[in-house]
């Protein structure tokens, strides 16, 4: 990948021929082919497509039979006209955790809308069918105005009749053409429209004047549309919410947790037509990919180079055989009637011009001469024994045709021609047998749908940028609204309107998501063979008819079905109309919103009586806190009060003790004061540990008086 990236007009334009030129040559051995299969394919006995042109030639000239037996168109169609029965189902899944399975399907109906309201099916039935003939298809999705006035884009798809209009960037090695860079779409439109749509423009060649005719013809003028991509740098952020975003499209408020340098593809599109140097309409395109859609036959890579083809390609020597084979037949039995006569001269004699021509005229007799000049008999004329057809003519016949069959892997059922299976199971194996040796065709028109589902919803994401309200489409073709809002934050939503249906609000931009293609039998043929089913069931057992006849008939395709099934489903228990979904009498369904408007209301009282509650809660919580605080305080004072009257219960003790000690000291003898010690030492060994005297208020004993002055003794008795 080159760091110049074109920036100037002149500069996209001479980068524009030299990838036209590189993909002409690229393309034009496989093309020349596929033109000349296709042709074959559409052969028939007017245009001769079928037979070598000098083989034909010489054939006319020598006025022998030249028969074209198309059995390749019979083939193809067999192939073609399968893919119509089963058209593959876009499926779309969530991809990660922000994605929504509602959503999903909500996209899903979105891209059926899509298909629908563009007849993709003719697109798509056309780039199959060139697939199939050729090796190679293609269709496109264009994005257009909704009217005249309108300013809303909608996504359409678009048919590519002639696949040798398109040019796809060579060198993409995805099989699905995703990783494409570049590509180019013809157009040759009418001299009228050329003069409407661009009057400034004289039609010339493209830039050389030898190659005027590829541009401009007599009735028709040739435009390309020329879509390519650039690179531009830029920084992936990785956000602490888990989410990624390029730097340049930051909001400013976001945490970046990891950063990496990387590189972003920007696609652009321009309009380009001969003689002139620059593009004479230019514009971003925001998808991703390439809007261009391609199909293949078969695709291969052959040391380097690629082969592309159908189906048609293997059948054309067969083909040829049995187209020989037929005439030369044809040419042996029509030479029954040219048998010459065996006469002389004699005897036609004068009638030469009759027998000369009596292989072909158609005469009711033959004059001759019987008799000569003399009168003797002459013999008559006799025509010679038939020519025999060879029985190695009639093996090749039988051969080429077998021959065709074996080419295409197909088998005798799948035709409907009598096999050497006589059972209905062998003869629906001998169809999938055929079947499967040209699956490939409608497996890689899946791929090719698959690619298409995840353009259409990069599209989805990048243009349904403004909300409006969409129309989505069930697999059995059922029409539902919903509202795209490109503002909601979540993937999907859903919304009770004023009539009370349930409205839903999806934002495809939220989230990614993945596409499975579901193939095999359409709808409309998974329908018929249920009804068929639900039928047998009923006929076996009536009674099932009372629970399950709306359905039976909502499987039917016959006129005014989804009318019984209205009229059966009335005719259903209550449960089961419930579970079918049965209409509401509108007294009921006012009945229904006055009870839903008083729950809401008790919903209200009950949110106000709770937030009460909580506040009431935190006051009480408040005047707890409050009231242990008063009784801590409390306690405080009334453990101080206590130590104090401790102190003061001290305090008269040591005082007393003082007064009693002052008194002893006059009144005793030293041998006295000695017992007197000894006493109090005695009694401090015999008291209590200090703790409890300081939890114990202190008891102090009164002692008695000595009468008459006198005093006692340590022992207690008086002096």
């Amino acid at each position: 990948m080159k760091d110049e990236k074109p920036t100037t007009p002149s500069e996209i334009v001479a980068e524009a021929k030299k990838r036209f030129e590189r993909a002409k040559q690229a393309f034009s051995s496989s093309r020349l082919l596929a033109v000349e299969d296709t042709r074959f394919a559409m052969g028939d006995s007017d245009n001769g497509w079928q037979w070598p042109e000098d083989i034909r030639s010489t054939r006319k000239l020598d006025k022998r039979v030249c028969l074209t037996v198309n059995m390749t168109a019979q083939h193809c169609n067999q192939i073609i006209n399968n893919i119509r029965q089963n058209r593959p189902a876009v499926k779309v899944s969530p991809a990660d955790d922000r994605a929504d399975k509602k959503t999903a399907e909500i996209l899903s109906g979105l891209i059926r809308n899509i298909q629908v309201s563009s007849a993709s099916d003719d697109a798509h039935d056309t780039a199959a069918e060139h697939s199939v003939y050729g090796g190679e298809g293609y269709w496109r999705i264009i994005t257009e105005y909704e009217s005249p006035t309108s300013f809303n884009q909608v996504i359409t798809i678009k048919a590519c009749p002639n696949p040798n209009l398109v040019y796809i960037d060579p060198d993409c090695k995805e099989l699905d053409k995703s990783d494409a860079e570049w590509g180019f779409v013809f157009e040759d439109i009418s001299k009228e429209q050329a003069k409407r749509e661009h009057p400034e423009i004289d039609p010339a060649s493209w830039g050389d004047e030898s190659k005027k005719n590829e541009w401009e013809k007599d009735e028709t003028f040739r435009r390309a549309e020329y879509f390519y991509c650039t690179y531009e740098k830029d920084t992936a952020c990785l956000l602490s919410d888990g989410s990624t975003v390029l730097k340049s499209k930051l909001q400013g408020n976001e945490i970046i947790v990891k950063e990496r340098e990387t590189q972003v593809k920007k696609w652009k599109w321009c309009k380009l037509v001969g003689g002139h140097d620059a593009p004479i309409d230019e514009t971003d395109w925001l998808g991703d990919y390439l809007p261009i859609i391609s199909v293949v036959g078969k695709e291969v890579n052959v040391n380097g180079d690629i082969v592309r083809k159908g189906i048609v390609r293997d059948l054309k020597d067969p083909a040829r055989m049995v187209n020989f084979s037929y005439s030369e037949t044809v040419q042996t039995l029509a030479l029954q009637n040219k048998v010459p006569y065996m006469a002389s001269a004699e005897a036609i004699e004068g009638y030469e011009t009759i027998w000369g021509a009596a292989n072909n005229e158609t005469r009711a007799y033959l004059p001759y001469n019987a008799f000569d000049e003399s009168g003797n008999p002459l013999p008559r004329p006799e025509r010679q024994a038939p020519a025999v057809m060879p029985a190695a003519q009639v093996q090749l016949l039988q051969l080429s045709t077998e021959q065709m069959r074996a080419a295409s892997g197909q088998q005798n059922a799948n035709f409907g021609i009598k096999s050497e299976a006589s059972s209905g199971v062998g003869i629906q194996r001998l169809k999938v047998q055929g079947e499967t040796a040209t699956f490939h065709f409608p497996d890689n028109l899946a791929r090719a749908l698959r690619y298409e589902a995840k353009v259409l919803i990069d599209l989805i994401q990048k243009y349904y940028d403004t909300q409006r309200v969409v129309r989505i489409l069930g697999l059995d073709g059922q029409e539902q609204n919903a509202v795209l809002n490109p503002e909601m934050e979540q993937p999907h939503q859903e919304v009770q309107d004023e009539v009370g249906e349930i409205q839903q609000i999806f934002n495809p931009q939220v989230g990614r998501y993945d596409v499975v293609i579901d193939t095999g039998p359409s709808y409309q043929t998974q329908r018929q063979e249920a009804f068929a089913s639900l039928t047998e069931l009923a006929s076996r057992n009536p009674a099932f008819m009372q629970i399950a006849g709306d359905i039976i008939m909502r499987a039917a395709d016959f006129p005014m079905a989804d009318k019984l099934a209205e009229r059966l489903t009335k005719a259903l228990p209550p449960n089961l109309q419930e579970q079918k979904g049965a209409q509401v009498p509108p007294e009921v369904q006012q009945q229904l919103s006055h009870a839903e408007q008083v729950m809401q209301e008790m919903d209200a009282q009950i949110q106000q009586l709770n937030q009460e509650k909580a506040q009431l809660e935190q006051e009480r919580n408040a005047k707890l806190l409050e009231v242990k605080a008063s009784a801590e305080s409390a306690e405080r004072d009334a453990e101080l009060k206590r130590e104090s009257e401790e102190n003061k219960y001290a305090v008269e003790a040591f005082k007393a003790e003082t007064e009693r000690m002052n008194v002893l000291q006059n009144a005793i003898t030293p041998e006295q004061v000695q017992a007197l010690v000894m006493q109090t030492i005695q009694d401090m060994m015999n008291a209590p540990p200090l703790e409890q005297e300081l939890n114990e208020p202190p008891i102090i004993e009164q002692q008695e008086q000595p009468p008459d002055g006198g005093f006692f003794t340590p022992e207690g008795n008086e002096q």
